[in-house]
């Protein structure tokens, strides 16, 4: 079976023609074509949210497919928009639910909000980034985390961001050889025994990131032999559990150590 390392370097060196192909497949194509075609037809949240083809489009382009149930949460989040600071969208801790406010602001926009050519453009770019690192997450789940990391590390500043998405920690975790059993210990002691390894500031430098993820990628193949044993890792891309989630007590943990909480 082909590295992890190997496998990466191909997709890192040929992604535009990668994203091609993944933007050809049928299922892909058909569902783009049609949010392409549509969206710029909805006049409002009702419609929008009426229409599941293009709103369960929407919520796998911002990684929040296992949200797609929650309607009445998303129709409240999008009521309220982002430009109050106590705004839902602004008060929950997952980032992705405000870039998904803002996208579809309707607050502040009105039926402008999809007209703009971006907004079409934006999303599909990012429905068709997410099929393509869960294409590859089925055949191994190691260029799936490498490619996640790749795109999220920059988006996060703190420890308690990396400790609050499960993928990312994993990912750091793989790469210093850190048990997973450390991740029951308390909060403040989790933080300290990651600053050990990682400088946080790191991640907002590419060829520092680079270097992360090549050294993952060996530590993966050397962790993980055989991809049977590699199918946990799954549990790490579900929203209600994971990356697009908090644990109700990681949430709480967090909230009490900022001013104010949420």
């Amino acid at each position: 079976m082909i590295s992890t390392s190997v496998r990466y370097q191909m997709i890192s060196n040929n992604l535009a023609q990668t994203k091609a192909r993944v933007e050809k497949d049928p299922t892909v194509k058909r569902e783009t074509d049609y949010f392409k075609a549509n969206i710029k037809n909805v006049k409002n949240i009702d419609e929008f949210l009426k229409d599941d083809r293009l709103y369960k489009y929407a919520m796998k382009a911002f990684g929040l497919e296992d949200m797609i149930f929650g309607k009445g949460l998303i129709k409240k989040m999008l009521q309220e928009g982002v430009t109050n600071p106590l705004s839902m969208a602004n008060k929950m801790t997952n980032p992705l639910y405000k870039e998904f406010a803002k996208a579809f602001d309707f607050k502040s926009k009105g039926e402008a909000t999809t007209w703009e050519p971006k907004l079409a453009t934006d999303t599909v770019a990012r429905y068709v980034q997410m099929e393509l690192e869960k294409k590859e997450g089925e055949q191994n789940q190691g260029v799936q985390l490498a490619m996640y990391f790749k795109r999220k590390a920059s988006s996060v500043t703190t420890m308690m961001g990396l400790l609050a998405d499960k993928a990312l920690l994993k990912f750091v975790q793989t790469t210093f050889n850190i048990p997973q059993n450390a991740s029951k210990a308390d909060l403040d002691i989790q933080v300290r025994n990651l600053e050990k390894h990682i400088n946080i500031k790191d991640l907002q430098d590419p060829k520092k990131v680079d270097k992360l993820i090549q050294r993952f990628n060996a530590m993966w193949d050397v962790t993980n032999p055989s991809m049977a044993t590699a199918a946990p890792v799954l549990t790490l891309f579900d929203p209600s559990s994971s990356q697009q989630g908090f644990s109700v007590d990681l949430m709480m943990s967090i909230a009490k150590l900022r001013p104010g909480g949420f």
